[in-house]
């Protein structure tokens, strides 16, 4: 911008015998504009934003030298005002052109971000999605196209307290549209049978302390969901077999002291102490 102006300002104090210099130096400082602008991305999302500062600096100096120079060619009578004119008008009109559309593009990153973060899926590449999706997240943190697929992949990852504080999210904060309330209403219901079906054969496999992982998520999850999504007894039909129950309660009761979860512990100390006096 500081080299512009002392261009500008040696172009002011040209006079005629030094007109074709003065041609020449205007149609440079068009050839910059036009070069600078022809490096600008409109469509990565890790440059828009960068690339709309970059072209609010053309921009300035564009005013700038309209401000300063414009209504100085016309005494240049060497120069093709008219010509320059039209020049200088195709500069302008890219340039807002230019702005309009990485100003659309800068609202939207976090749906770029996340369109690329699908297209990686397409082809397999989980790490190269998340990667995506959260930066997506950084750039709009309640994006629900973004919390719902991160969610996903937690959940096929067994990260199960991760993909419950997502859909929390997506229920508590995020705004919803008809078609993507739906989608997180049938992966809510994955996600609780997952929780559920998860916990019951872990302890059936004895793997106390992996199962408390998933009641522990599964607990926050209904907690945390509208009123009466979840059963009020959501641990006692956690066994589908009826073997080992009492034993099996005692075992995660345990896991919950040795964390010093005191709440979970005594909670399934009661289902233990109720489960022997039903005679079962």
């Amino acid at each position: 911008m500081r080299k512009l102006l002392i261009v500008i300002g040696l172009l002011i104090g040209i006079g005629t015998a030094q007109a074709q210099m003065s041609k020449d130096s205007i149609a440079n400082i068009f050839y910059n504009w036009n070069t600078r602008m022809d490096q600008l991305n409109t469509q990565d999302p890790e440059l828009i934003s960068l690339h709309y500062l970059f072209l609010q600096d053309v921009r300035n100096e564009i005013s700038a030298f309209q401000n300063k120079c414009l209504s100085q060619l016309s005494s240049w009578t060497q120069l093709d005002y008219y010509q320059t004119q039209a020049d200088f008008r195709k500069v302008v009109y890219r340039a807002d052109t230019l702005n309009t559309l990485l100003c659309k593009q800068k609202g939207r990153v976090d749906v770029i971000f996340f369109q690329q973060a699908e297209e990686e899926l397409l082809f397999g590449d989980t790490l190269l999605a998340m990667y995506n999706l959260d930066r997506a997240l950084q750039y709009n943190k309640y994006q629900p196209d973004a919390l719902l697929m991160k969610a996903e992949l937690m959940l096929e990852q067994e990260l199960f307290q991760e993909s419950v504080d997502l859909i929390h999210l997506l229920y508590t904060k995020a705004e919803l549209d008809e078609k993507q309330e739906m989608a997180v209403s049938d992966f809510t219901i994955v996600l609780y049978d997952k929780l559920y079906s998860r916990g019951n054969a872990l302890v059936k496999n004895g793997h106390s302390a992996d199962a408390l992982e998933a009641f522990l998520a599964l607990e926050q999850f209904c907690s945390n969901m509208p009123s009466g999504y979840c059963n009020d007894d959501y641990y006692r039909g956690i066994l589908l077999s009826r073997e080992g129950v009492y034993e099996s309660y005692i075992a995660i009761a345990k896991e919950a002291e040795k964390r010093h979860n005191i709440e979970m512990a005594k909670k399934f100390y009661r289902y233990a102490e109720e489960y022997k006096k039903s005679g079962e």
